[in-house]
């Protein structure tokens, strides 16, 4: 098993010497960085030789989520009450009585730093507290304590950024470092292996594939040229299921339906295979829809596919859509792809309402936002991405900008003729 670590060079180096003496059957594998930022480039070259990421921290972990397609399980090295007790042990050392000073924490929730606090009953004089937000950066972080440096509103900085550290360092001010313990690593090491032996099993599912393959005949195409098509869909099917080392059959006239697994379905050489095989039925004139399903056991499937072909079937563009764990993926191979959930949950719901609009379609535009990895879209591209028409994009987000959580940044410019696109930015 070969498990990458990533992030700041002393909390990379203090993980592996935690874990590397417990762990001797696994290859870890080090990735030091100063800053974040273009470091993920890096990375790529690992995606497919590791079987899990293991992050120096928060910020680490949401870049590589961000700019990264990672399939395998991730965990980050997150600071509880060990990393405030351990920094406030080296405090004492410094400072005769920690119950004066005022201090600045980033990335440590507050509740936990409060929980720990009353627990062991530690009283500071007052506490700064940045919590960690998807939207801020480093340098971020940096600038607000340093802000409340020249406010003179902190007296030290505890902070779980090596680069933050190394800054107030350099410039003589009381700062310390905010680093997991031996314990805290331990547990995130455990919560991985159990993730990844999770993702190994589910890859062993059942995956069921179902094509449905339509194909208008020409008024001098007779029985014969019809039955001739469907042999030579037969021959190209029985082989495609020799490679992915399954089985397949004929459901009705025009539906055919493979079994095999979630594993093989999900590799690169099917992924190639399978994309040649619906270009050969193209040439033949038939127009493919797909449904993939995967689960437990054939049954449920089966039942899974049948649900992604329906979406396909629907969108009437001979694509591909994957149906599994709740999750509606697709078009898969398509620039337009995108993944969401079709079990609203009772905070999207409640949200929703908020809002002023239905959960189906808040919970779209969620996962628009994630799978895009941005928050402005124009209505142009909502309305392909959502395959509904630009009339309907404008009424579904009418109630969204009136409520206050969509603004109008710009019209985009259109071509000489039709109506300027608006350019929509959510705020949620």
């Amino acid at each position: 098993m070969r498990i990458a670590i990533v992030g700041y060079p002393d909390s990379v180096k203090k993980i592996l010497k935690t874990l590397e003496p417990q762990y001797p059957q696994i290859k870890f594998i080090t990735y030091e960085i100063e800053k974040l930022g273009n470091f993920v480039e890096d990375l790529k070259e690992l995606k497919g030789k590791v079987h899990g990421f293991f992050s120096t921290g928060i910020g680490v972990h949401s870049e590589i989520v961000s700019k990264l397609n990672i399939d395998v399980p991730m965990v980050y090295s997150n600071r509880e009450a060990g990393s405030v007790l351990k920094a406030l042990w080296e405090v004492r050392e410094d400072y005769s009585k920690i119950n004066n000073l005022r201090i600045g924490f980033d990335i440590v929730e507050r509740d936990v730093l409060i929980d720990t606090l009353e627990e062991f009953g530690i009283s500071l004089k007052s506490i700064n507290v940045q919590e960690y937000e998807a939207e801020k950066v480093e340098s971020d972080f940096l600038d607000e304590h340093i802000r409340n440096f020249v406010k003179n509103e902190v007296d030290c900085i505890f902070t779980a950024f090596g680069y933050v550290y190394d800054y107030f360092k350099k410039k003589g001010k009381p700062v310390y470092r905010l680093q997991a313990t031996k314990n805290e690593i331990v547990n995130q090491m455990e919560a991985l292996l159990k993730d990844i032996k999770i993702n190994e099993n589910s890859k062993n599912r059942i995956g069921v594939k179902i094509l449905k393959v339509t194909k208008k005949f020409k008024k001098d195409e007779n029985y014969y040229d019809q039955s001739a098509f469907r042999m030579k869909l037969n021959q190209m099917f029985f082989k495609y299921s020799k490679e992915v080392h399954g089985s397949y059959q004929e459901l009705i006239e025009d539906e055919y339906i493979f079994f095999t697994t979630q594993r093989i379905l999900e590799t690169k050489d099917n992924e190639i295979i399978f994309l040649k095989l619906l270009h050969e039925v193209s040439i033949l004139g038939g127009k493919v829809s797909v449904g993939i399903g995967y689960a437990e056991n054939i049954q449920e499937a089966s039942i899974n596919a049948k649900k992604a072909l329906k979406i396909s079937l629907m969108n009437e563009k001979s694509e591909i859509y994957l149906f599994s764990d709740n999750k509606i993926r697709g078009p898969l191979y398509k620039r337009n792809r995108y993944d969401y959930s079709t079990k609203i949950s009772n905070t999207i719901d409640k949200e929703a309402k908020k809002i002023g609009v239905t959960a189906k379609y808040l919970s779209k535009i969620k996962a628009l936002q994630e799978s895009f990895r941005k928050k402005e879209f124009t209505s142009k591209e909502l309305a392909e991405i959502l395959e509904i028409t630009e009339r309907s994009v404008n009424r579904i987000i009418k109630p969204i900008i009136e409520n206050g959580f969509a603004e109008i940044l710009e019209y985009e410019v259109c071509s000489k003729v039709g109506r300027p696109r608006r350019v929509i930015k959510f705020k949620f």
